[in-house]
């Protein structure tokens, strides 16, 4: 008798372990490989960890199903999963007060619970008079890339009134007040735009999220589910899962994720960005890597972004504007151990010490620029980056116009052992070289 009553236990164990294997089979269906979890007859029947769980392509139709169907339905058939800023009422530190399954935990770092009210003002006359500075003291002169004067103008009408002091609301909605041809302040309108309206905007964030699920497949999902996009300068972003979404921040996720997952570099990292836009990425390798000095790059113009950008998000770190720094750039290796961040323009380069760099990092820049830009920005990335250290590029392959000087045109005096080469979801070559040996003319 116990053996009978013992077999039909096991018999009815089997046909609930043939239930779990079924739904390993559905996760195999619905879930990439890293969101797959072993269900096993002692196992929970789903895993409740939202945050951790990135569609395949039969996942994402059905996500995209899903959310049409709240959409069209305002909530009623399914509840929706997208949040729009600018149309729906949402409170990120309600929602972070206590963990939750459809939201990291711990809290990310780069989770803004709120708005930072408490920006310092006088930013605003450090940044005016480090534009000017920039200009003013430019030897150089080099001639920009026609397309870069065109975009220096735009930004310069926005950013300044007719007596040349700086729009204060203008910088303070830099990324959500007026869209300018630049992707820098152009790809924020793209998805969640008031003059689009809340349904057409609600069917772009759609593609966004199905975007970000995509991209778990080439960015590790500890790194994706722990971006989120800061709120300055008041762009409107997707939220979701407790994180706010847009198009750069993708971009920026697979940059951070090559970069973190392929470099090895010393306690006290020097990063140096040509290009470096508002300051996006560097936001984001500072949270990973916070004893690092970044020395962030740019026009004039756009380092107005920059520096508001960067003050927002850093209240408590050391950033040098070229306003505090202009007399003491002979000594610029004592500028790296004191500060955070650096900001300048083109002209200060040479001042950066030979070999005192550990990665430099230039994308969508050089291949934009003069050519007489692009090989200045050569010269100094060999004489300044460490034997060891590091080039990251993401570059037009060939140039567009004569004036141009495209990745494949590049000539380095150093050698360079590559360490990742990728065809990048942007169009461009993802290259990633470890410098092995020192520029012969240092």
């Amino acid at each position: 008798m116990r053996n009978l009553i013992y077999t039909l236990k096991w018999l009815i164990r089997r046909v609930i372990l043939v239930k779990k294997e079924i739904k390993n089979l559905y996760q195999k269906l619905v879930y990439q490989p890293q969101s797959q979890f072993l269900l096993s007859a002692d196992m929970p029947n789903i895993c409740p960890l939202e945050p951790i769980k990135f569609y395949s392509f039969l996942g994402r139709v059905g996500f995209a199903f899903r959310e049409f169907l709240a959409l069209v339905s305002n909530g009623v058939i399914f509840k929706k999963q997208i949040l729009l800023d600018g149309f729906d009422n949402i409170d990120v530190k309600k929602l972070y007060e206590i963990g939750r399954d459809t939201i990291p935990h711990p809290k990310p770092p780069l989770v803004e619970i709120e708005k930072n009210k408490s920006i310092d003002k006088s930013i605003f006359k450090t940044i005016e008079k480090s534009y000017t500075l920039a200009n003013d003291n430019d030897p150089d002169r080099f001639d920009r890339a026609s397309w870069w004067e065109e975009m220096s103008r735009a930004f310069k009408e926005e950013l300044f009134d007719k007596d040349g002091n700086i729009n204060h609301d203008y910088l303070i909605n830099f990324r959500g007040i007026k869209e300018l041809p630049a992707n820098l302040v152009k790809d924020q309108f793209l998805i969640v735009n008031r003059e689009f309206g809340y349904y057409i905007s609600y069917l772009k964030a759609i593609d966004l999220v199905l975007e970000y699920h995509r991209h778990a497949q080439i960015v590790k999902k500890e790194i994706l589910f722990s971006l989120s996009e800061s709120y300055a300068g008041n762009n409107l972003c997707v939220n979701y899962r407790g994180v706010r979404l847009s198009l750069r921040l993708l971009f920026h996720s697979i940059m951070a994720d090559n970069l973190l997952s392929n470099t090895r570099l010393s306690n006290r990292p020097v990063i140096w960005e040509i290009g470096a836009g508002y300051g996006g990425l560097a936001r984001i390798l500072k949270s990973y890597i916070p004893n690092s000095c970044h020395i962030l790059l740019d026009l004039p113009e756009t380092l107005t972004y920059c520096s508001y950008f960067i003050a927002y998000n850093f209240p408590n770190k050391k950033i040098a504007y070229l306003s505090d720094i202009i007399d003491r750039l002979d000594e610029f290796d004592r500028l790296i151990d004191e500060y955070d961040f650096i900001i300048i323009p083109p002209w200060i380069s040479p001042y950066i010490p030979n070999s005192s760099v550990d990665l430099v990092i230039d994308t969508y820049s050089m291949s934009e620029m003069s050519k007489v830009y692009a090989k200045y920005y050569l010269k100094h990335i060999d004489r300044t980056l460490k034997v060891e250290g590091y080039f990251y590029s993401i570059n037009k392959r060939f140039k567009r116009e004569d004036d141009k000087y495209a990745f494949y045109e590049w000539q380095f005096e150093s050698q360079f052992t590559t360490i990742l080469y990728e065809y990048s979801k942007y169009l461009h070559p993802q290259w990633l070289g470890k410098k092995i040996n020192k520029n012969k003319n240092l």
